[in-house]
């Protein structure tokens, strides 16, 4: 069975790597993405089983991009 693969989308770059390790230590395949546009795109073509949305991202708040992925 291949791991589940999660999007990290904020813009708090410690706070990424700091998820990112603890979700890595336990299995999970996981991208970063630090505003939200670059998280969008990411998220439309990446296959992932998650995605973690930091509500206030640059370029795109975390909602909005919520609300463009359920379209």
């Amino acid at each position: 069975m291949s791991e589940a693969k999660i999007l990290l989308a904020d813009d708090d770059e410690e706070l990424c790597q700091l998820l990112r390790d603890f979700l890595v230590r336990d299995g999970f395949a996981v991208d970063v993405s630090h505003d939200g546009d670059e998280a969008l795109c990411r998220a439309r073509d990446g296959g992932f089983d998650a995605v973690v949305l930091d509500v206030m991202l640059p370029q795109r708040s975390g909602l909005d991009l919520l609300r463009e992925l359920r379209r």
